[in-house]
C-alpha cells in the first residue's frame, strides 16, 4: 500500500449464524487519476468514481452499518477478509485521517486460515479465486461486494474443514497461527478421525507405536495435540515423528480408557510417561508362617485376600507401610525362619531398635492369634492405627520435631491411601458375577460382565432398543457365569484397570443390572473411603512441606 494509494470501492456484508443480513456498497471519489493496471484488474475507471461521493462521507456511512443494530444480528465483533492486513490497512488510515475511529473486533485473515488447513498442494496457491473455486463459489470479480461475497463462501468452507480438525471458534484459529509451522502441519493426520470415544495410536513412518492414549472424543482430542495448550516437549518430538494415526473406537469412554491402559503395557510406546509400569503395584501380605509377618509381594492368592493390604503403587510407599503397621501392630520384621516351639535368639533389627521382637516374648500360638484378630478385623486395626499416627503427628508438632513429624505424616498418607484403594477394589475382587451398565455417548446402554474384578463379557444396546431386546442381551450376557476362580487376586487384569472399574461402579449413570447373592459392594461405613478430607489435607500438607528422608 503505497502513501499516495486511495480508497477507489468499500463493500461489506454482514452475516450471522451463516445468514446474510444486509450489504454496503460504493464506490469513492478519488482525488488523483487511477492507475491503468488497477483499472484493467477492477474495472473502476475514472469516470465511474468521479460522480461517487468523497471518501468522508462514504467512510461514515460505512461506519454506520458496521454499528448499526440489526434486527437479525447481534452487534458485529468480527471483521473478516482475505489477506485482512492490506484491507485493514486502507481502513486504519482513512480512520485516522478523517478522525473517525473503527469500532472494536477481532480480525480473521481468511488468506492465514487457508494456509493452515489447506497447504500445497491441497491446492496450487492461496488467491481468494483458486480458494473460491475450492470450495465452490462464484469466481471473485475484483470488485469490492464479489470479493467480500466469494470471502464469505471460502471462511465457511475453512470453518467446515476446521470443524473436522477440531476447531469451532474463530479464537481457535487465532490461536493455532502461533504454532510452529511442522507441528501445525500434523494437524492433518487426525482431520477424518470421528468424534466418538476411542482409542488413538501415533505411528511412526515404519508403523512403530508413539504413543497411545484415550479421549471421549478422538477428533478433538488429537487435534489439541497441535495448539499452543500442549506444551510437553516430548509431545513436540513426537509430533515430529509422527506419520500417521490409528484409532478404535468405543461406546464409552471407560472401555477406551481399559483398552489403552491394555497397549501401554503391551506396546511400550516409548512417549507415554503414565501407566507405564503397570508390575509396579505391590501388595502386603501377612504370611502363614509360624510367627507372621508383614512381606512385599507382586501377587497373592486369593485364599489369603483377607490377610492382604494394598495395592500401593509405589515399593517405597508399600515399605513405609509395612514399617508403620508392623511397629503398630507388633509384628516381627526379621526373614529368617523361626521353627515353632523355639525361641528366637537376639537379632541384629531388635539391638538396632527396629524390632520390637514379639517372637522373644510371646508364644508362637499366642503370637498366631494376635495376627489372625488382625486378619479378621483388619479395617479396625487400620483405623486404630491412623487414629495413631494423627495423635503422633500431633504431639511431635507440639514438640516441634517437625522433621519427624514429616516423616511420621507420610507414613500416614500412604496408609490413609492404600487402605482407602483397598475398600474400593476388594468388593470387586470378591464379587463371583457382577454385570452392570453405562449410558453409551451416543444413546443406548453399554453392558459389563465382571467375575473376580476381570471382564468376561461386553454388550450393547440402542437407545430405542425394546425391554425385551435388552431382557434378552443380559440374559445372553449372563451366560459366560459361572467362571473358574483364579488363583491369585487381579489375575489376568492390570491393577489401574481394576481401580477404574471400581471408580465407575460409583458415578452417577451406571446401574447395576446383575450381582450374586453372595456379594455385596459395600465398603465400612468409617473406613478409609470415608476420611477424604484426611487424605486430601495429607496431601496438601506434603505438597506445601516435606523433608527429604
Amino acid at each position: 500500500m503505497g502513501a499516495g494509494a486511495e480508497i477507489t470501492e468499500i463493500a461489506a456484508a454482514r452475516y450471522y449464524q451463516r445468514r446474510l443480513c444486509g450489504t454496503f456498497r460504493s464506490l469513492v471519489q478519488t482525488r488523483r487519476p487511477i492507475p491503468p493496471k488497477i483499472v484493467a484488474l477492477t474495472g473502476i475507471t475514472n469516470s465511474m468514481v468521479l460522480a461517487a461521493d468523497p471518501l468522508e462521507e462514504v467512510f461514515s456511512r460505512f461506519l454506520d452499518f458496521w454499528r448499526a443494530d440489526h434486527p437479525d444480528s447481534p452487534p458485529v465483533n468480527a471483521l473478516v477478509a482475505h489477506n485482512a492486513s492490506f484491507d485493514t490497512g486502507f481502513l486504519r488510515r482513512a480512520s485516522e485521517q478523517l478522525g473517525a475511529p473503527l469500532p472494536p473486533a477481532l480480525t480473521v485473515d481468511t488468506l492465514a486460515i487457508a494456509r493452515l488447513l489447506l497447504p500445497r498442494p491441497f491446492v496450487a496457491n492461496h488467491r481468494l479465486a483458486t480458494l473460491a473455486s475450492y470450495f465452490g463459489a462464484e469466481k471473485p470479480t475484483h470488485r469490492a461486494l464479489d470479493d467480500v461475497l466469494a470471502t464469505v463462501t471460502v471462511l465457511q468452507g475453512l470453518l467446515d474443514l476446521g470443524q473436522g480438525a477440531g476447531l469451532t471458534h474463530t479464537q481457535d484459529f487465532r490461536v493455532l497461527q502461533k504454532v510452529p509451522r511442522q507441528i501445525r502441519a500434523k494437524r492433518v493426520l487426525g482431520a477424518d478421525l470421528p468424534a466418538r470415544p476411542g482409542v488413538y495410536i501415533f505411528e511412526d513412518a515404519a508403523g512403530k507405536p508413539l504413543y497411545v492414549g484415550s479421549a471421549s472424543n478422538l477428533r478433538t482430542r488429537v487435534g489439541s495435540y497441535t495448539t499452543l495448550s500442549e506444551k510437553r516437549r516430548q509431545m513436540r518430538e513426537m509430533l515430529a515423528a509422527a506419520r500417521r494415526i490409528q484409532h478404535i473406537c468405543f461406546p464409552h469412554v471407560l472401555l477406551a480408557r481399559l483398552k489403552e491402559l491394555e497397549l501401554i503395557a503391551r506396546l511400550n510406546p516409548p512417549f507415554n510417561r503414565a501407566s507405564t509400569r503397570p508390575d509396579e503395584y505391590w501388595l502386603l501380605e501377612l504370611t502363614n508362617e509360624d510367627f507372621p509377618r508383614l512381606k512385599l509381594s507382586k501377587r497373592v492368592e486369593r485364599k489369603n485376600a483377607s490377610r492382604t493390604f494394598g495395592p500401593f503403587t509405589t515399593r517405597k510407599s508399600a515399605e513405609r507401610v509395612r514399617r508403620v503397621l508392623s511397629q503398630q501392630w507388633n509384628l516381627r520384621t526379621c526373614t529368617q525362619v523361626i521353627p515353632p516351639g523355639d525361641p528366637a535368639n537376639s537379632c541384629y533389627l531388635e539391638q538396632l531398635g527396629t524390632c520390637r521382637a514379639p517372637c522373644r516374648v510371646q508364644k508362637q500360638e499366642s503370637y498366631r492369634q494376635h495376627c489372625q484378630l488382625i486378619a479378621t478385623n483388619r479395617a479396625k486395626a487400620e483405623q486404630e492405627s491412623v487414629t495413631s499416627l494423627l495423635e503422633k503427628v500431633q504431639d511431635l508438632a507440639d514438640r516441634q520435631e517437625f522433621e519427624q513429624a514429616a516423616v511420621v505424616r507420610e507414613q500416614l498418607a500412604a496408609l490413609s491411601q492404600a487402605g482407602a484403594e483397598q475398600e474400593l477394589l476388594s468388593p470387586l475382587l470378591a464379587a463371583e458375577k457382577l454385570i452392570f451398565a453405562l449410558p453409551a455417548s451416543h444413546g443406548g446402554w453399554v453392558y459389563l460382565a465382571l467375575a473376580y474384578g476381570k471382564i468376561v463379557g461386553t454388550a450393547f444396546t440402542g437407545a430405542n432398543a425394546p425391554k425385551i431386546a435388552i431382557d434378552k442381551t443380559v440374559a445372553t450376557l449372563a451366560e459366560v457365569f459361572p467362571v473358574v476362580a483364579p488363583r491369585f487376586l487381579a489375575q489376568g487384569i492390570l491393577w489401574e484397570q481394576l481401580h477404574i472399574l471400581a471408580q465407575q461402579l460409583y458415578q452417577p449413570g451406571t446401574r447395576i443390572v446383575q450381582i450374586a447373592d453372595s456379594t455385596a459392594l459395600v465398603c465400612p461405613v468409617s473406613g478409609m473411603l470415608s476420611r477424604t478430607r484426611l487424605r486430601k489435607k495429607l496431601e496438601e500438607a506434603r505438597k506445601s512441606f516435606s523433608f527429604k528422608h
